[in-house]
């Protein structure tokens, strides 16, 4: 298959399974509200997906044995179950469960896309193929914040998950009829079924982008799943705002544009590193992305443009990591490896997206119920210090010498 059509058809198929990823930050005021969430537990079921996506993402690495279209088929059915659920539950614990389903569909289906694009490409295409398909990630799950909002405000809030189960089947079927099978490289070899990340860890270069996915997913899950909630509170609390140009537009519509004006740095971020190397790309955005996130949440105490300009910063800047991490993982990956190496790529990014979410609400929480601007500074600033670790992990164990 053409590089084209190929690339077009997995972010197709990539952007109907994310239909719902934002759904629940999207209204997770509302839910706050009309279940009497804590800050903290709001933080779960913001994040309590990535707890089984760290499970599932660690099986795919059986994909260097079989084709991972097969994952890909059986995650969006998953997600099927996992967002219609979600569109009848009526509490905290109700999420919980239907929630671990979409983090287990969300698993076999975005990391999965990277390795069936690697099993097609030629080696010098793979870094930008890749790039290009990570980093539509973020245009396809942004639409689902302002998607949600609408349908939620037409329709009620439970047809917010009734939708993206129907766009999930659709990518099943995507899937089905239009990408052709392949044998992996390794085909016929003894099946693993059990994850074994030794080799991978055992990559110093890997190791690098491995604890960085787990810093960029813990600051990105983090600023997603308390955007739109910080946003909101802001409005609500400073005048100046309601009758400003943020004022002009709904909380979810400006997170859904912030996520969207941070794309072309993400794609940048996968071109620099193609030119540069990816490991120095890396840690300049990271770096650059946690000075942002010291000073994003304090600055609600502030003028207005610099809360605007601050905020805008930093989601270009969250973006611009993911696709310069994931080239460079799958570009330094082990020949025989590249299944396995995703996974632990996954696995650590999912780890991240679960503590991010729930770290920012425990330190709202401990802070004064992120009612003032100090709270939410140091709800920020938390996921600032955390992602200049990552920074610092590529530096120190992925920048390549000599």
């Amino acid at each position: 298959m053409p590089m084209a059509r190929l690339i077009v058809l997995m972010c197709s198929f990539l952007g109907l399974t994310l239909f719902g990823m934002h759904a629940v930050p999207a209204l997770l005021p509302l839910f706050k509200d009309i279940w009497s969430l804590s800050n903290t537990e709001a933080g779960w079921i913001a994040g309590i997906p990535y707890l089984t996506y760290l499970i599932g993402v660690s099986f795919v690495g059986i994909t260097d044995r079989i084709d991972a279209r097969r994952m890909l088929i059986m995650g969006a059915v998953i997600n099927v179950l996992g967002y219609g659920g979600m569109g009848l539950v009526d509490g905290f614990w109700g999420a919980m469960v239907f929630r671990t389903l979409q983090g287990l569909g969300l698993a076999w289906t975005f990391m999965p896309g990277v390795k069936a694009i690697a099993d097609r490409m030629t080696s010098e295409n793979k870094g930008r193929a890749t790039s290009i398909y990570v980093s539509s990630f973020a245009i396809c799950s942004s639409f689902s914040l302002v998607i949600a909002a609408e349908i939620t405000e037409v329709f009620g809030w439970r047809w917010a998950f009734t939708l993206p189960a129907c766009t999930n089947l659709l990518a099943a079927g995507l899937i089905l009829f239009l990408l052709s099978p392949v044998r992996p490289a390794n085909a016929g070899g003894r099946l693993k079924i059990i994850p074994d990340f030794r080799p991978v860890l055992g990559n110093r270069i890997t190791l690098g982008y491995v604890i960085a996915s787990f810093t960029h997913n813990f600051e990105l899950l983090g600023v997603r799943a308390w955007t739109v909630t910080f946003l909101t509170w802001a409005v609500a609390t400073r005048g100046d705002i309601a009758g400003s140009f943020m004022g002009n537009f709904n909380v979810p519509l400006v997170a859904t544009l912030l996520i969207l004006i941070g794309v072309p740095t993400s794609m940048a971020g996968g071109e620099l590193g193609h030119r540069i190397g990816y490991a120095r790309a890396a840690f300049l955005v990271m770096a650059t992305s946690a000075v942002a996130a010291a000073f994003v949440g304090f600055s609600a105490a502030w003028s207005l443009w610099l809360l605007a300009g601050l905020v805008l910063l930093h989601n270009c800047f969250v973006l611009a990591d993911s696709g310069v991490l994931n080239a460079g993982a799958i570009n330094a990956a082990t020949p025989g490896q590249a299944g396995n190496t995703v996974a632990a790529f996954g696995a650590a990014a999912a780890a991240g997206g679960l503590v991010g979410p729930v770290l920012v609400g425990a330190i709202l929480d401990l802070t004064g119920g992120g009612q003032d601007a100090t709270s939410w500074g140091w709800a920020f600033a938390s996921l600032g210090v955390v992602v200049f670790g990552g920074a610092m992990a590529v530096r120190v164990l992925s920048w390549r010498r000599g």
